[in-house]
């Protein structure tokens, strides 16, 4: 009888494969499910079993469906770890499915010690450290493709958790390695450096890399990663003026997506169709468009994704005269951003905060305003003194900062707080300090394209493009150090100190570097 189910599970779980390579996950997770349920009761077939348990926990996170996945690789990781010998094989690509369903549910540091694990696993480095410059990743042959996947999911924790610095470093280790090793699966790697390029206001560059990816993963078959990759790229063109092309593009994926089951990546293309709703002036489609993406999240704890929405939620609602119901959206999205680890997200929130409550212009609103925006500026300004290349923080400075340092210029003068104004005006106008001698040692900068490489005939998908463009952005480095503490008297008072205070409690990172400087 075992025979003929072990035959029956075999036939169920290539099915499964075949629809899921397909780019239906919705009914490969169904033959998974029917081939689990029918090893389950044969002891003998315990390794059908657990196959079949580990390709359907991957459809359900690619459906969304997280908390379930999580719970049954977890289970898988505690058989191997019973049966290291004969099952110890699997744990690598059970980490790295792992990891990236709890990085969909902000467990952040749960989703890099799993793939920090599997690097380890795959390259015999016992230290697994994930902040390595790739010296010994050159593993070929069977572990060539899922270390390749644990480098990009390393890679995109670092994006989600907007470490723009480690984020630009993991991510162009990701695509020299999958270059190198694997060239037709490069889509992934050169999407996640185009959304850092993105992030950091480098639009050029974003848009250049993400076509690059969108080509390679429509000619590695990977409707997924496309789907992916056009979302990043409406994203580009709703932030440089190409609203059209930016929704004919999520109309796109919501033709794959929404038959697919793809809830995620559904979600996202309604939100971001929302948002250009709202800029085009109807408020009534924006919210519309919101709550279905609302409705399609909120059963599988995305939490990262959720409050982001929620953040768009409140936009609407304050639009639309709702400004009770618009404040605690942001106050709960700011909350849960600060409990899951992202500080920048926070500060980011505070300042769409401050900026709707600007429009009221009620004196209580301007005081609350003032209160959110100035310690979130600071923090937002406060990034490009990480980055290490030049191009990226003045990039960083123009396209992110500038902005909401006016914000906080505009409520200041608003509120008619000259002293503040003369002291934001002071803080702006110090220097940037080139990186002291005895300061953090800046990780290697990537290797500059050779000269005259962009001007040959472009390759085909396989990356190699891609790579140049990401490393001639990363090539001009000159490290700063964060800007010193202005000591504005000689009784010791530091401009901005207070704000500064509650911007590094607030969003925990920090300002200003501990050094204090005379403006005397």
């Amino acid at each position: 009888m075992s025979e003929q189910v072990s035959r029956i599970v075999t036939d169920l779980v290539a099915a499964g494969i075949e629809r899921f390579e397909g780019g239906a996950p919705r009914a490969a997770h169904a033959l998974f499910d029917r081939a689990a349920r029918a090893a389950e009761p044969y002891p003998a077939l315990a390794d059908q079993y657990l196959q079949a348990l580990i390709n359907r926990a991957a459809a359900a996170g690619h459906l969304g469906d997280h908390p379930a996945a999580i719970a049954t690789f977890e289970e898988v990781l505690a058989r191997c770890a019973a049966e290291p010998e004969r099952l110890g094989g699997l744990r690598p690509a059970v980490l790295i499915n792992l990891a990236q369903s709890l990085l969909a549910t902000g467990a952040f540091e749960a989703a890099e010690s799993a793939l920090t694990d599997c690097r380890a696993l795959l390259t015999g480095d016992g230290t697994g450290d994930g902040d390595g410059d790739g010296d010994g990743d050159d593993t070929a042959g069977d572990n060539a493709e899922p270390l390749m996947a644990a480098l990009v999911a390393l890679s995109t924790v670092a994006v989600q958790r907007e470490e723009w610095e480690r984020a630009e470093r993991l991510t162009l280790v990701a695509l020299e390695t999958v270059t190198r090793l694997r060239p037709d699966l490069v889509g992934r790697a050169l999407m996640n450096v185009a959304t850092v390029a993105l992030a950091t206001g480098r639009h050029g560059p974003a848009e250049d890399l993400a076509e690059q990816a969108l080509a390679a993963c429509e000619a590695g078959g990977e409707q997924a990663g496309a789907a992916d990759v056009r979302i990043v790229l409406a994203q580009l063109m709703a932030a440089t003026g190409r609203p059209e092309q930016a929704e004919a593009l999520l109309h796109t994926v919501l033709a794959h997506t929404g038959p697919a089951g793809l809830t995620e990546r559904t979600s996202h293309a309604l939100e971001l169709l929302g948002t250009l709703a709202a800029a085009r002036g109807e408020p009534a489609r924006a919210e519309e468009l919101y709550a279905r993406a609302h409705a399609l999240l909120e059963p599988f704890d995305a939490t990262p994704a959720l409050t982001v929405l929620t953040v768009r939620r409140a936009e609407a609602a304050w639009r639309a005269g709702r400004t009770e119901e618009a404040d605690g959206l942001l106050s709960h999205a700011a909350d849960t951003f600060a409990a899951l680890g992202l500080g920048l997200r926070r500060a980011q929130t505070h300042l769409v905060h401050a900026a709707l409550l600007e429009h009221s212009g009620a004196p209580r609103d301007l005081a609350r305003a003032l209160d959110l925006a100035v310690p979130a500026a600071l923090t937002v300004d406060a990034v490009r003194y990480g980055l290490t290349a030049g191009r990226r923080r003045e990039r960083w400075r123009r396209a992110v900062a500038e902005p909401a340092l006016a914000l906080a210029f505009r409520l200041a003068a608003r509120t008619r707080d000259a002293r503040l104004v003369a002291q934001l005006i002071e803080v702006q106008c110090a220097t940037t300090p080139v990186l002291r001698e005895d300061g953090p040692v800046p990780a290697e900068p990537a290797r500059p394209a050779p000269a005259g490489f962009l001007e040959e005939p472009p390759p085909g998908p396989d990356g190699t493009l891609g790579a140049a463009l990401a490393g001639a952005e990363a090539a001009t480095v000159l490290p700063v150090a964060p800007p010193p503490r202005l000591l504005l008297t000689p009784a010791g008072e530091v401009a901005l100190a207070d704000r500064i205070a509650l911007a590094e409690q607030r969003y925990g990172v920090p300002v200003r570097d501990e050094r204090q400087v005379p403006t005397w």
